[in-house]
C-alpha cells in the first residue's frame, strides 16, 4: 500500500517516507503498546480494546494513504468483522457505532473524503450496515454451534470421568485406596508370564494384621476400620513407583515388587512393619498394632501359584513363630 501511495504522491521520497511511512508506523507501535498494557490491566474489556485499537490503526492508515482512499475504504469494515470472533452481539453493536461515528467525523472534518459523491457515500454506508447485520447473524449462528460444541465436549468429559470412576470401582478398594483382590491376581498373573519370557526381579510380600479381631472386639469396628486405613497409608508411603499394593482380604495386604533385589524388598517391608508398630492412634493411644509378613522372591521354576503359596506359607510361619515379624521362603 505504501508503494502504491508513493506512485500517486507528489511528495519527494524522503518526505514521503517520513510522513507516510515512519510517522504512522511509530503511531501504530504506540497504539499496540497501549493496547498491550490495557489488555493486561482488564481482561474483561479485552474485546473492546481490540476493536478500538483496530479502529485507531485503520483511521491512521486511511489518513496517511488518502490519495488512494477508495482502496482503503474496506478497511473501515475491519472493527465490525473482527468483533465476530468474540461471539458478542453487544461488541458488534459497539464496533458498528464506533466505525460509523469515526467515518462520519472524518467525512465532515477530513477534506479528502468530501469528494465522495452522495451515491458513493450511500453505497459505502449501505455496505457498512450490511456488514453489521451480517456479522450479527453470523455471530448468532456461531454462538449456537459453539454452545452445542461446548455441551458436547462437557458430556464427553463427564462420560470419560464416569468411565474412569467406574474402572476405579472395579480395580480399587475405595476404603484403603489400594488395588483389590481381583486386580492383584490379574496383575500377578501378567507379571509372572512376562518374567517367565524375559526374566527380571519379581518378589511378593503378604501381610496380615496381628490379632485384628481382638482390636475390633475391644475398640469397635470404627477403630478397626481406622487401623486398616492407617496400615494401607503406611504401605503406600513406603512403596516406590514400580511397586504394587493391594488389599487382599479384610485385614490382609499384598505387595508385588519389581526391579528390586530381595534385600531391598525386605528393607521396605521392615520399614512398613516398624512404622505400623510405632503408629499412635488418637482414639486408642494405648493400642499397639502389629503385622506379620511372609516374603518370597520369584524363581524361574515357579508358577504364579507356587509364588503365592510360598509367600503364604512364610506368612503362616511368621504367625506361628510369634507374629510381628518377617519370614522369608526357604
Amino acid at each position: 500500500m505504501t508503494l502504491i501511495n508513493l506512485f500517486f504522491s507528489s511528495l519527494d521520497p524522503q518526505t514521503f517516507l517520513l510522513e507516510r511511512f515512519l510517522l504512522p508506523f511509530i503511531l501504530e507501535i504506540i497504539i499496540l503498546m497501549i493496547l498491550k498494557r490495557l489488555i493486561r490491566s482488564n481482561a474483561v474489556a479485552i474485546p473492546y480494546y481490540i476493536v478500538i485499537g483496530t479502529q485507531a490503526i485503520v483511521t491512521i492508515l486511511f489518513m496517511v494513504h488518502y490519495p488512494v482512499f477508495y482502496v482503503m475504504l474496506p478497511l473501515f469494515l475491519m472493527p465490525v468483522l473482527i468483533s465476530i470472533f468474540f461471539l458478542n452481539l453487544q461488541l458488534i453493536d459497539f464496533a458498528f457505532c464506533l466505525t460509523l461515528t469515526v467515518f462520519i467525523g472524518m467525512r465532515l472534518l477530513f477534506s479528502p473524503l468530501s469528494v465522495m459523491s452522495v451515491i458513493e457515500l450511500t453505497t459505502f454506508l449501505a455496505i457498512l450496515v450490511s456488514a453489521y447485520f451480517l456479522s450479527r447473524e453470523l455471530t448468532k449462528r456461531f454462538s449456537v454451534v459453539y454452545t452445542d460444541m461446548v455441551v458436547s465436549v462437557e458430556k464427553e468429559k463427564e462420560l470419560l470421568y464416569r468411565n474412569i470412576y467406574m474402572e476405579k470401582l472395579t480395580k480399587m478398594d475405595l476404603a484403603t485406596n489400594l488395588y483389590n483382590h481381583k486386580t492383584f491376581h490379574e496383575y500377578l498373573d501378567e507379571l509372572v508370564t512376562q518374567c517367565q519370557k524375559q526374566p527380571f526381579n519379581l518378589s511378593l510380600g503378604l501381610m496380615d494384621l496381628d490379632l485384628f479381631k481382638g482390636i475390633n472386639d475391644r475398640q469397635g469396628h470404627g477403630n478397626g476400620d481406622m487401623v486398616i486405613s492407617t496400615a494401607a497409608s503406611i504401605i503406600l508411603d513406603n512403596l516406590e513407583a514400580n511397586d504394587f499394593a493391594a488389599r487382599y482380604g479384610g485385614e490382609e495386604f499384598a505387595v508385588i515388587f519389581t526391579e528390586k533385589s530381595p534385600e531391598a524388598c525386605l528393607e521396605i517391608l521392615e520399614r512398613i512393619r516398624l512404622d505400623l508398630e510405632t503408629a499412635v492412634f488418637d482414639t486408642m493411644p494405648d493400642e499397639v498394632v502389629t503385622m506379620s509378613i511372609g516374603f518370597t522372591p520369584f524363581t524361574s521354576e515357579m508358577s504364579k501359584t507356587d509364588l503365592f503359596e510360598a509367600a503364604d506359607i512364610s506368612l503362616y510361619t511368621a504367625k506361628k513363630n510369634g507374629r510381628n515379624q518377617i519370614q522369608c521362603a526357604s
